[in-house]
C-alpha cells in the first residue's frame, strides 16, 4: 500500500493536525505501508519532526507573499498562505512519478475542488476533518469529534463516501491502549490532585500557559500540586514559560518535545489544556481535565466532553475564564468522588482502538 499524506503545521494551526497524521502513518508503516508526507514550509513546520520518525517528506515551497482568500474561498483558506490552485499545482508535482493507493488530506483550508484537481493521481481520497463546513470529494473520511453523526456530512460528501464518525476512531498511540489498565487502577485510588498537567497545544501562540501558571496559586489554595508543563520547541513562548516556572512558589517542570505524553497523563491527577486532539489522549487513560476553546474547531469538543462529565469547561482563555479555576480547585477539594466520576466518564469516550479501526477500514477499501 503507497500512501501520501498532505498535511500541513505552523505558528497559526499548531502541531495537532500533524501528530495525529504521524499516529496513522506509524499504524500503516507496521502493516508494510509505504509513506511520503507532503508539508509546506510555513513558519512552525514540522518536516524535521517527520523525518525523525522515520517517513520521507517533501517540502512544499516557502510563501513570499501570502495569498489573500476571497469571497468563495473556505473559511480556513487563510491557513494554506497560498491560493487552493496553487497548493493542488505544488502537491500534484511532489507526487510525479509516485504511485498514490491513498492520498490522505488533513487540512481545513482544503475542499472538494482541491480533491478532484488531484484525482487521477491517486486512486482512493481519505479526507479527516474536525468541521463539516465544506464540500469534500473524497472516498473515506473520518472526523472523530464525539457526539457527529451522518447527517453533519451526508450533504457534503459524495453519496458513496465511507464515513468514520465519533471518538471511536480516534486516532492514538499504541502507548496510550497499553497504559489504560494502569490508569484504572491508579484513577481509583485518587482522592485529591496532586499533579498536575498542562497542555495548551504544541504552539500555544498566545502563551495561555503562562496565564494559567500565573493563577494557579490562588485557584488551588490550600493544595500546592507539583506541574508538568508540555511544549515544542516551535512555541513562540517557551522562554518566558521556563521563566516563570523558574520563579513559581510551585514544583513546576517545562518539558519540551516529549515523547512520553502517556505516561505523563497517566501519572498526573488532573489535566489543564485545550480541547483538541489531546483531549481523546487524556480520556483514553481516564485523566479529568479543565479545558479551554482556543480555537472555533475545539468549541464541539469541549462541550461534548463537559456534557459526559468528563470534563470542566471553562471557555476560551480569557482572564475571567482563567479564575474561574479556582471553583473548580474548590468543588474538587470538597468532594473527591468528583474525580473519580470524570475519570470513569471519561473512559467511556475513547477506547485507544481506533487506529487500529481506520487501518483496517483503509486495507479493506483497497
Amino acid at each position: 500500500m503507497h500512501l501520501t499524506i498532505r498535511v500541513d503545521a505552523s505558528i497559526e494551526m499548531g502541531t495537532g493536525h500533524v501528530m495525529r497524521c504521524l499516529t496513522l502513518a506509524k499504524e500503516l508503516k507496521s502493516r508494510g505501508a509505504d509513506i511520503l508526507f507532503v508539508t509546506r514550509a510555513l513558519t512552525g513546520h514540522m518536516a524535521e519532526t517527520i523525518a525523525n520518525h522515520g517517513f520521507s517528506v517533501k517540502l512544499l515551497p516557502e510563501v513570499s507573499v501570502e495569498y489573500r482568500p476571497k469571497n468563495h474561498d473556505v473559511p480556513h483558506a487563510e491557513w494554506l498562505k497560498v491560493s487552493l490552485e496553487q497548493d493542488a499545482s505544488e502537491t500534484i508535482q511532489a507526487l510525479s512519478n509516485r504511485k498514490t493507493d491513498w492520498l490522505i488530506v488533513d487540512h481545513y483550508a482544503l475542499d472538494a475542488r482541491w480533491h478532484r484537481a488531484l484525482r487521477k493521481y491517486t486512486y482512493k481520497i481519505f479526507a479527516i476533518d474536525d468541521l463539516a463546513d465544506r464540500k469534500l470529494d473524497c472516498d473515506l473520511l473520518l472526523d472523530q469529534t464525539y457526539g457527529r453523526n451522518e447527517t453533519d456530512y451526508r450533504a457534503i460528501t459524495p453519496g458513496n463516501c465511507n464515513l468514520l464518525l465519533g471518538s471511536k476512531y480516534a486516532l492514538l498511540r499504541s502507548e496510550f491502549r497499553a497504559l489504560r489498565s494502569a490508569a484504572r487502577k491508579k484513577r481509583k485510588q485518587c482522592q485529591e490532585v496532586q499533579n498536575i498537567l498542562i497542555t495548551m497545544g504544541g504552539i500555544d501562540r498566545d502563551n495561555v500557559t503562562g496565564k494559567i501558571l500565573d493563577a494557579l496559586p490562588s485557584a488551588t489554595y490550600p493544595l500546592f500540586p507539583s506541574v508538568d508543563i508540555i511544549l515544542s520547541s516551535n512555541a513562540p513562548h517557551v522562554e518566558d514559560v521556563i521563566k516563570a516556572a523558574n520563579q513559581h512558589p510551585f514544583m513546576v517542570n517545562v518539558s519540551i518535545d516529549v515523547h512520553d505524553m502517556a505516561m505523563r497523563m497517566l501519572k498526573a491527577d488532573l489535566a489543564i489544556g485545550a480541547s483538541g486532539t489531546t483531549t481523546w489522549e487524556r480520556c483514553c487513560l481516564g485523566l479529568p481535565s479543565i479545558v479551554f476553546v482556543l480555537a472555533k474547531n475545539q468549541k464541539n469538543i469541549a462541550l461534548h466532553v463537559e456534557k459526559e462529565n468528563a470534563a470542566f469547561c471553562l471557555g476560551n482563555s480569557t482572564p475571567k475564564a482563567i479564575s474561574r479555576m479556582q471553583d473548580v480547585f474548590s468543588l474538587l477539594h470538597q468532594d473527591a468522588k468528583i474525580l473519580t466520576d470524570m475519570s470513569e466518564a471519561a473512559f467511556g469516550l475513547v477506547d485507544g482502538d481506533g487506529v487500529d479501526r481506520v487501518a483496517h477500514k483503509m486495507e479493506n477499501l483497497l
